[in-house]
Parts: C-alpha cells; sequence; structure tokens
C-alpha cells in the first residue's frame, strides 16, 4: 500500500500528471455522450483530425521552452498548405516532382522559423512583436500563391496519411515517432540548451552558451514540427487555403499551456503539448454532442479552457511548493 501510495505521489508530481488526467476525464465525458467513441473507426478519425494541431502545438512548444512564442505558426500554416496543394496540382502524376515539393516545402518552413529566430534572437526584438507581424508576411505570400482556394494533391498524397501499418494507424505512427524524436533530441546538447535559455537567458550567456544559435535552432525546430501538422492538415482538406491555418496560432499556445509548458520558458515538454492539444480537440467534440445553441457554444468552450488552464496552473504551484 505504502508503495502504491509513494509511486502515485511520485507521478502526480510529473508535469504530464495533469495534462493526462484531464485528457482522462474529458475522454469518460465523450464516452458518456457519443458511446461509440472508442470504436476503432471513430479513434481513427479522431487521430487524423486531431494530428495537425497536436503537431503544431509541438512545435509551439519548442519555441515556448525556450523562452520565445510564435504567433505567425497559423498563417505559416496557411503559407505551406497554399505552396503544397498549389504545386503539387502541377504535375500530379510525377513522383520526382511531388518529392520535391514537399522537399520545398521542409526547406521554406525551416527558412520561416530561421527568419522569426534571427529578428528575435539577433535583433532582440520581443517574440510576441516579431512574429505577429511575420504573420501578416506569411498570409501575404499566402494569398500571392492562392488568391483564391484551389490546387490539389494526389491522392496518394492524401491516403498515405489514412493508411495503417498492421494495427497502427500511419498518422498516430508520425506523432509517436515526433514524440519520440523530441525525447531524443532533449538530451542532446541543444536540446538541453533550450530548456536553459528558456529558464534563464542571462545566465545561459554567462555560462558561454552561444544563445542566438540556440534560439535559432528552436525555432527551426519547432518550424518542423509545423511543417508535419501542415502536411497533415493538407492531407485533409486536400487544397489549399490561405485563410486555413489562422486559428492554429492561438490554439497552438493554449494546447501548450494546458499541456503544461511555461509561457515564461524553461519548462515543460511537446508531448503534454499534444495532451493540451487532444484536449482542446475533444471539448468540441463535447459541445457538439451536448446540442448546445450556436450562442452558448463559443462561451462554454472558453469555460472548459480556463479550467483546463486553471487545473493545470494550480498542479503546477503544487509542484513549485513542493520542490522547496
Amino acid at each position: 500500500m505504502n508503495s502504491f501510495k509513494s509511486r502515485y505521489q511520485s507521478f502526480s508530481r510529473n508535469p504530464l500528471f495533469m495534462p493526462l488526467l484531464i485528457t482522462l476525464v474529458l475522454i469518460l465525458i465523450n464516452l458518456v455522450l457519443q458511446p461509440n467513441f472508442l470504436e476503432a473507426r471513430v479513434i481513427r478519425l479522431n487521430i487524423l483530425t486531431f494530428s495537425p494541431l497536436m503537431l503544431v502545438a509541438m512545435g509551439q512548444a519548442i519555441i515556448l521552452i525556450g523562452g520565445n512564442l510564435d504567433l505567425s505558426v497559423g498563417f505559416g500554416v496557411s503559407l505551406l498548405n497554399c505552396f503544397v496543394a498549389i504545386n503539387m496540382s502541377l504535375e500530379p502524376g510525377m513522383a520526382g516532382h511531388n518529392a520535391l515539393v514537399l522537399s520545398a516545402g521542409l526547406v521554406i518552413a525551416v527558412a520561416m522559423g530561421l527568419v522569426n529566430g534571427v529578428i528575435v534572437g539577433m535583433f532582440k526584438v520581443p517574440s510576441f512583436i516579431a512574429t505577429f507581424a511575420t504573420s501578416f508576411i506569411w498570409l501575404g505570400v499566402a494569398i500571392m500563391i492562392a488568391p483564391i482556394p484551389g490546387g490539389a494533391v494526389t491522392p496518394q498524397f492524401a491516403q498515405f496519411f489514412k493508411a495503417s501499418l498492421g494495427p497502427v494507424n500511419v498518422m498516430l505512427l508520425i506523432i509517436l515517432i515526433a514524440m519520440c524524436a523530441w525525447q531524443v533530441i532533449r538530451h542532446f546538447r541543444t536540446g538541453r540548451y533550450i530548456y536553459a535559455i528558456g529558464s534563464s537567458w542571462e545566465a545561459s550567456y554567462a555560462n558561454g552558451i552561444r544563445v542566438h544559435r540556440i534560439t535559432l535552432a528552436s525555432f527551426a525546430l519547432g518550424w518542423c514540427f509545423v511543417y508535419l501538422g501542415t502536411l497533415a492538415l493538407t492531407a485533409q482538406t486536400r487544397a489549399g487555403d490561405s485563410a486555413l491555418g489562422e486559428p492554429f496560432a492561438l490554439n497552438s499556445i493554449a494546447a501548450a499551456v494546458i499541456g503544461g509548458v511555461s509561457l515564461a520558458g524553461g519548462s515543460g515538454s511537446p508531448v503534454g503539448a499534444a495532451l493540451g492539444a487532444i484536449t482542446l480537440s475533444i471539448v468540441l467534440n463535447i459541445i457538439y454532442f451536448l446540442g448546445l445553441p450556436t450562442s452558448l457554444q463559443v462561451l462554454v468552450r472558453g469555460i472548459i479552457i480556463i479550467a483546463a488552464l486553471g487545473a493545470t496552473m494550480v498542479a503546477k504551484n503544487a509542484r513549485a511548493r513542493t520542490a522547496t
């Protein structure tokens, strides 16, 4: 009994404890309202629906851990979505062309992250202001690429994300690989330094860490995850739309914070951000199955999100008091 109690107390101090608990509670509520929620078909559809925000939130989390935030990821998703969909439609039957488009998209995503990183890390512009400004650049380019919704990805591209390897959905596998990749990166010097500069920029600089380079690395890594989320979203929409990514900016930040990532930097995990994204997505499910009138849906969603954020912050403060 004592052993179980000690294990519970140890696990309850884990930063992922509260995000996981919130997710489980919401899953139970959703299950009551939607009895087939745990059927294989429904689970597969939910993974496809939830995955874009999960991956974008993981990218946002990496940037937040480094002590910054990125308000441009929303319209960045729009730009990348338009680029992939429009250019893939030019030569739909050419596998080499499509591979080139996807590779170019990754290069563009990393470049977008580096642009933000240079402005924030080298020119010392606060990330809130810098990325708010670049978001409109990304939107402008997205509109130039696709003035109206259009383009089309290949059926093979869309089917890839819906496919399964045995019992495992490919999209779920991509998310798990992304999580494992971060767990590996965080144990290397770059990963440790991202946490360090998020905790204290000045102390990191005083200890010889090249803060500017690590800031660049955090933005570049974060945008790799944003690109994966964009591909998952594009596979669902199968077309480009410059307005498609707008909700992702604030939703990714909310998901990360619900998942235990600190807005002050230096703590949290992209895994927690993914759980936060699941929380936000299940909230939408619950509201839908409650059958609430449109006038109440936004209000109820806001109340549930605030409650989730409050529970996460209470748990975080409790861990801080225990540590001291």
